[in-house]
């Protein structure tokens, strides 16, 4: 399956004291790092979020695939949340010198401090893969343990993520402090049970002692 990937690493960290979450590093690699490897197979990558996350994004790139561009942007306004942050991420890609009509048919989206992000993605894909849905309409979102949708950790057909922004956007204007829900309300969504998966992430001090996190040391 030919897929871009759009990570979204720009919240302000505001429950731990402003730090940036894709940074907090787990067993020596940081959350971001774990995150662009999930996404390794894909034919592009876009990280939304700082320009502190350059030298993460860098560094992978040395070893990226050939012909696999990985870039960093922002949504705007910046700290606009994950529906902005998914627009600006398919519009940097689509952005992208070629054919965008020959882009990648599927988008996977994901956060990136989630703490197991490669079993989410190759499960996603392979359900995905396996579904039949038509790519131009639907996007495959996880169900957690307790009947949550974890829309950032989908697979979305491209065309159908265009449209789903375009549609969102007329609505209000703007996709400002936008749900992923609200983005995705004119997509078909097909719910994936996927048994014995983590979703968790990181958002406060609890997570990060329950977890084995490091937080970076202030000078």
């Amino acid at each position: 399956m030919s897929f871009d990937a759009i990570i979204v690493a720009g919240g302000r960290g505001s429950r731990l004291g402003g730090v940036a979450k894709p940074l907090l590093t787990r067993n020596g690699r940081s959350l971001l790092a774990c995150a662009l490897d999930a996404v390794a197979g894909a034919e592009h990558i876009v990280v939304v979020g700082t320009p502190e996350l350059n030298a993460v994004v860098d560094g992978y790139a040395v070893g990226a695939p050939a012909g696999q561009r990985v870039l960093v942007t922002r949504e705007d306004p910046a700290y606009g949340g994950p529906a902005a942050a998914v627009a600006a991420g398919r519009q940097a890609l689509d952005a992208l010198p070629g054919d965008v009509e020959k882009a990648a048919v599927h988008t996977v989206v994901i956060a990136a401090d989630l703490l197991e992000p490669g079993l989410l993605v190759t499960a996603v894909l392979a359900a995905a893969v396996n579904s039949g849905s038509d790519a131009g309409s639907t996007a495959w979102v996880p169900v957690d343990g307790e009947g949550r949708l974890q829309p950032l950790g989908c697979v979305i057909g491209t065309n159908a993520l265009r449209a789903a922004i375009a549609d969102a956007s007329a609505v209000a204007g703007t996709l400002e402090n936008a749900s992923m829900m609200r983005l995705l309300a004119t997509v078909q969504i097909e719910r994936l049970k996927l048994k014995d998966l983590d979703f968790s992430d990181i958002d406060t001090p609890a997570d990060v002692g329950r977890y084995g996190i490091d937080m970076p040391v202030k000078d």
